[in-house]
């Protein structure tokens, strides 16, 4: 397993971007593909949906990571 601490939205999406990048630099076509593994697992904190502390800044910056450095 692998723990992170002390994630930020900022960490986080700097972290998915260049592993975006890494899928589109390493594979082709169909199998261009980076899994987001339990997305609304409260109860372990790992979850992206909106929260108390902070809002949409995890999906927004998935959306960031996942559009690449043209679109931000």
């Amino acid at each position: 397993a692998k723990i992170f601490h002390g994630s930020t939205p900022h960490r986080y999406e700097a972290w998915l971007s260049a592993l975006v990048q890494e899928t589109l630099n390493t594979f082709g076509g169909d199998e261009r593909l980076v899994f987001v593994n339990a997305w609304n697992e409260w109860a372990e904190g790992n979850h992206l949906e909106p929260d108390l502390r902070w809002g949409r800044a995890f999906l927004e910056a998935t959306a960031r990571a996942i559009a690449g450095p043209s679109q931000r």
